[in-house]
């Protein structure tokens, strides 16, 4: 049994690990060939929480078993990878850059697979922790945006997040953005990336059609998509339905509301079945990305195959 510390996966993953790791497993999991358990948590009071998740890969002869502590605010995430045929424990992984990474990952796969060739400009809500992985890997698949409008209420943050990317990539315009309005009224795809509890999108700022990746706020009580926009959208995606009713405000208030039917919402492996044609007409599409297990153990599966190659 192997532990890959926390310098380990950094100096192993990379942005094409995560996003032909999470590519291959959403390909096993629209086959049916993926097993997966939501998350589940348990609250031990004065800001303690404990979460596990799991998923079985059988195509990739791994299980494993994610596990993160919350303490005061301060996150601690470790992945158990085992062999699935002999159920030995392979490998205890530091977690922290993979969660990051998958998110990303998973972000930039959805805009390949859902963004039409017209959508031209990206927005960004949010300047925080994960949001600069999530530009970049977009970025990196996706090198063809115009513009990148990109918004925080922290000017200085925002001021220094621009500046940043701007030094990073040449070829793309970034807009520094002094409201919610400015940052989407222009924008066809757009990615929020908060943990704000009242919406961060307003559906009449909105163009005819849009594609939007929610995967900041993960709790009921967090709600980073405004109702009108969920109700109208004509594609509603989820990553794990059965997490969402748990955990997605963005789509238990819309439901709540009479304004969406959970059958009428897909899981985000459906659109790798052969049989998922997109409309190239109008689309306006809300994808709600908490993150689930399947992701986290086929990066975790790559990272340990090129830590045992490489040792």
């Amino acid at each position: 049994m192997k532990i890959i510390n926390h310098s380990i996966v950094t100096e192993l993953i990379s942005m094409e690990l995560a996003y032909h790791s999470v590519e291959s497993v959403m390909r096993m999991q629209s086959e049916g060939s993926v097993y997966l358990k939501p998350r589940t948590t348990k609250s031990f009071g004065d800001s303690k929480l404990l979460a596990d998740m799991t998923a079985s890969i059988p195509g990739m002869n791994v299980f494993g078993i994610k596990h993160y502590v919350v303490n005061n605010g301060h996150y601690f995430y470790y992945i158990y990878l085992y062999n699935f045929r002999d159920k030995n424990l392979l490998a205890i992984l530091e977690a922290e850059e993979i969660g990051r990474y998958r998110t990303a990952a998973v972000t930039a796969l959805a805009i390949n697979k859902l963004r039409t060739n017209n959508m031209r400009n990206l927005a960004i809500i949010g300047t925080g922790f994960q949001a600069q992985q999530q530009l970049k890997s977009v970025i990196a698949t996706n090198p063809d945006f115009e513009k990148i409008f990109i918004f925080s209420p922290n000017k200085n943050r925002r001021t220094k997040f621009v500046m940043d990317f701007r030094k990073l990539f040449s070829k793309q315009e970034f807009v520094n953005c002094d409201s919610m309005k400015d940052a989407l009224i222009d924008s066809d795809v757009i990615i929020t990336a908060t943990n704000s509890s009242s919406p961060v999108i307003n559906y009449d700022y909105l163009k005819d059609q849009y594609l939007i990746i929610g995967m900041g706020a993960a709790t009921p009580y967090y709600i980073e998509i405004d109702e009108k926009t969920i109700a109208n959208c004509n594609l509603v995606i989820a990553d794990d339905i059965d997490q969402a009713k748990l955990e997605s405000g963005d789509l238990l208030n819309p439901v709540s509301k009479g304004l969406l039917q959970w059958k009428d919402v897909i899981y985000f492996s459906d659109i790798f079945k052969p049989e998922f044609k997109l409309s190239y007409e109008k689309n306006k599409i809300f994808f709600k990305s908490l993150g689930i297990a399947t992701w986290d153990v086929s990066i975790a599966n790559d990272i340990y195959k090129k830590f045992i190659n490489s040792n």
